[in-house]
This record gives C-alpha cells, sequence and structure tokens, in this order.
C-alpha cells in the first residue's frame, strides 16, 4: 500500500501530537505533591517503591518510543533517509533530556524530591523499549522478503 506525502506528513504530526501530549502526562503525574505518601497508603510500604518505579519504566519507555517514531515518521514524509542508529540515539538522547528536566522539576514540587536515581530508572525503561522496537524491526525486516515470495 502506497502513502502519499500528505498522509506520511499527517502521520508524523500525529506522533508529534501523541508525544507532547505523553509529556503532559508524565508532568502531571510528576507535580503531584507527595504523591509517594498517596501511593504508599493504596499499595503499602513494600509494593510502593517497586509500582512506583516501574511506572518511571514505563512512562519514559513509551516517551522514547514515540520520539522514535515521531523522527521516523517525519524523515518518510519528508522523503529523507535518516539512519536508524542516529534515530534511535536521539530518540534516547531527547527523552534522557526530559527524564533530567523532570526530576529537576519535581525537585520545586511539595514531598517531591529530586534523584538522578530516577532518571537512571527512567533510562532503563528507554533502553528496554528502544531495544525491543529495534528486535520487532528486524525480525519484521526479515520475515518481509520471503512472505511476499510465499
Amino acid at each position: 500500500m502506497q502513502t502519499d506525502g500528505k498522509s506520511e506528513l499527517n502521520r508524523a504530526r500525529l506522533y508529534l501530537l501523541i508525544s507532547f501530549v505523553w509529556m503532559a502526562v508524565i508532568f502531571a503525574f510528576s507535580h503531584q505533591a507527595y504523591s509517594g505518601r498517596i501511593t504508599e497508603a493504596y499499595l503499602g510500604e513494600s509494593a510502593n517503591v517497586p509500582v512506583r518505579k516501574l511506572g518511571h519504566v514505563t512512562e519514559f519507555g513509551v516517551l522514547a518510543w514515540l520520539y522514535l517514531r515521531t523522527m521516523l515518521a517525519f524523515a518518510a514524509a519528508r522523503g529523507a533517509s535518516l539512519k536508524p542508529r542516529l534515530a534511535y540515539i536521539l530518540a534516547f538522547g531527547l527523552a534522557f533530556a526530559y527524564a533530567c528536566l523532570d526530576e529537576w522539576h519535581q525537585a520545586f514540587v511539595p514531598g517531591r524530591s529530586s534523584s538522578f536515581y530516577d532518571v537512571l530508572v527512567d533510562s532503563t525503561g528507554m533502553v528496554i523499549a528502544l531495544v525491543v522496537t529495534a528486535i520487532v524491526t528486524a525480525r519484521a525486516k526479515k520475515k518481509g522478503p520471503s512472505a511476499q515470495t510465499q
């Protein structure tokens, strides 16, 4: 199925919009005062930290994936070639920068603290999402030509 440049550009814009919305979601979660105490009241002391860290991994894994899709979609819309390796590095870099800004922001929220450890947890999510995406993409490319010949 061929798509025209306009629909490719619309897809790129949609990914960009979703990326901004997701950034706003992360900001909203980060702006909740005393959120650690609140989740501990619901989850209990033993589950609170693992669940919150899993949230960090998930939030920033999704963000890195969205940045990757946005860059690849804009490159496709422009008919430009963007080396996949560069796209992955840029997606990680942008998500890492946002994770740093997110932690800095938390330093100003009552009952929250800023921790570079959380940036490392966020980075784990980014790496997982991007590696899984790379593996799935590589497998799909391997299957693509053989599926067409059958």
